[in-house]
């Protein structure tokens, strides 16, 4: 009669400790436009803020104002000129110093203009 003993890898193996998942902090931001409503031609003004400041920080921008012009303008004091009537949807996408993004959209009606 043989007698022995066979340790499986399988029955070493160690248990895992579960350890909390750290989610990113994904970063959210806001578009204001002023005016958002007037007669051609028509500058409008572009206010953004970041609703949770924990976030890395912002570092860059692509703005689409709806009418064919793009810029990588950080918002500072941005300013548009929309020089025909019509209904614009502008894209702001902004990514983090982690690379996540946030996109805000705002909505600029430019009108006839008026007249003279």
């Amino acid at each position: 009669m043989l007698v022995g003993s066979a340790t499986s890898a399988f029955a070493q193996a160690a248990t895992a400790t579960p350890t909390p998942m750290m989610m990113p902090t994904i970063p959210q931001i806001q578009l204001q436009t002023v005016p958002a409503y007037g007669p051609a031609p028509l500058t409008v003004g572009f206010f953004v803020s970041s609703l949770n400041p924990e976030a890395a920080p912002l570092a860059s921008y692509v703005w689409n104002f709806g009418d064919g012009q793009i810029s990588m303008i950080p918002p500072t004091a941005l300013f548009h000129t929309y020089t025909n009537p019509g209904s614009y949807v502008v894209n702001l996408t902004a990514t983090d110093t982690d690379g996540h993004q946030a996109a805000a959209f705002a909505a600029v009606i430019v009108t006839q203009p008026a007249a003279q």
